[in-house]
């Protein structure tokens, strides 16, 4: 073996801080990206940061437009009442001794977010050192208010519970929840309607009623978590063309503030002087960086634009398979570069908002054309809704009818995949009796 020193020349791309942090940049959205640039104001004296809007009210509602161009679209949040607001305020009605009232609150506050009682009654008898008797009239109490099922220990008793609250004959609704909950469940009427001994369409009757009950009360007052989008991009006719539009009103802003402005100009020690060109290079890297991510954005959109006009034309049934690779050769990027501008981005499009990156889709064979998976998707679910319900179409059925209606050559396979995706119950589960 024998060593040698051998020099050599190579061109290699260095991660530099910079680099790295305008990658970041391109895969934040609006609201990621403002809190970003926050936290560089916070380092940096010369950053000015103007959002097109200020912190949310408190109120119930409260509402700000943020139009891009004429879109009308609206950013929302929202704060529903709680569960344990509504149900202290329906409490303050009543006229209760003290220790109804204190026994109830505490039952109040040990709700979950279905409505439930969380703990057993001999943990609760012990935590508020009250007789099971004592305990039970309140909870009884806690049961008539509403939402209809609350202060429920489980599903079964919270639809018993609202099921004993109309003002019609329930027996045959409460002996199905009762005693058959599991076969109701996995949807075996047959077997429950041999073991009532009553048809099909009696017992089809009672479900529909069972159907209309909310099984866990509490959730439609679970609500502030909801995530309201404002689009990123939107894609608009105008004329014969469409266009895409950046939504400059939800885009936040970067300038130098004024008063240093003068200063830099001027003539100052040199360290300061040191400090202040390296701070407005950093704020002036951040500009560029904005720039290019918007360019970006841009030249992503309007690709991806012409690859699925036939959906910006005609609706979802009609999109195309398109890979992330596909658009980074179009537009001679690397393939992370497309993933990181699509990431948690949104477009406003004549069909509704949707995530970029759901304009991605592995494909299927449909006349010689490959078909967006989606598109096959909304093909079923056409079928499975236009389909008589008491003959429902079974996978082979609907492997037939995607053939001769759509071209779609696909196996029962993959429909029932895709049934399961769209969460579309077997045939034998979405049959009905009447």
């Amino acid at each position: 073996m024998e060593m040698n020193l051998i020099q050599k020349q190579s061109l290699k791309l260095a991660m530099t801080q910079e680099l790295r942090q305008a990658i970041t940049m391109l895969q934040y959205n609006a609201q990621e990206l403002t809190d970003f640039l926050f936290e560089q104001s916070l380092e940096n004296p010369l950053i000015e940061v103007e959002t097109p809007y200020n912190e949310y009210s408190t109120s119930k509602i409260s509402k700000q437009q943020t139009t891009s161009h004429d879109h009308g679209m609206e950013l929302y949040t929202r704060k529903t009442e709680s569960l344990q607001e509504e149900l202290i305020s329906q409490l303050n009605e009543l006229k209760l001794d003290h220790d109804e009232i204190r026994i109830i609150k505490y039952l109040i506050y040990n709700l979950d977010k279905n409505g439930f009682l969380m703990e057993t009654g001999e943990e609760l008898v012990r935590e508020l050192n009250v007789s099971i008797v004592q305990l039970q009239i309140c909870i009884d109490i806690l049961q008539r208010f509403e939402p209809a099922g609350v202060g429920a220990r489980s599903v079964k008793e919270s639809l018993l519970i609202q099921l004993k609250g109309l003002e019609r004959d329930t027996t045959i609704a409460e002996f199905v929840i009762t005693d058959y909950f599991d076969l109701f469940v996995n949807k075996n009427w047959k077997d429950i309607a041999k073991k009532l001994k009553i048809s099909l369409p009696d017992l089809q009757r009672e479900i529909d009623l069972i159907l209309t009950l909310q099984p866990r009360p509490g959730l439609n007052y679970f609500q502030d978590q909801v995530n309201y989008v404002a689009p990123d991009l939107s894609v608009e006719k105008i004329g014969e063309e469409f266009v895409v539009l950046i939504n400059n009103k939800i885009m936040p802003r970067l300038k130098v503030l004024s008063e240093y402005s003068s200063i830099l100009k001027g003539q100052h020690e040199k360290e300061v002087s040191a400090y202040l060109k390296d701070k407005n290079a950093q704020v002036n890297w951040l500009m560029k960086s904005l720039e290019e991510r918007k360019s970006t954005m841009l030249a992503v959109m309007n690709c991806i634009l012409r690859k699925q006009i036939a959906f910006f034309e005609n609706g979802p049934a009609h999109l195309k398979t398109l890979t992330l690779k596909e658009i980074a050769e179009e537009l001679s990027l690397h393939e992370s570069t497309i993933s990181r501008t699509c990431k948690n981005k949104y477009v406003q499009t004549p069909f509704g908002l949707y995530e970029m990156k759901s304009f991605f889709h592995q494909g299927v064979n449909a006349d010689g054309e490959e078909l967006a998976s989606t598109s096959v998707q909304v093909f079923i679910k056409q079928l499975v809704d236009e389909e008589n319900k008491e003959k429902p179409l079974s996978d082979q059925k609907l492997v037939q009818l995607l053939a001769d209606k759509h071209g779609v050559e696909i196996s029962r396979r993959t429909v029932a995949k895709y049934r399961d995706i769209l969460r579309i119950p077997g045939s034998s589960k979405r049959k009905r009796f009447s």
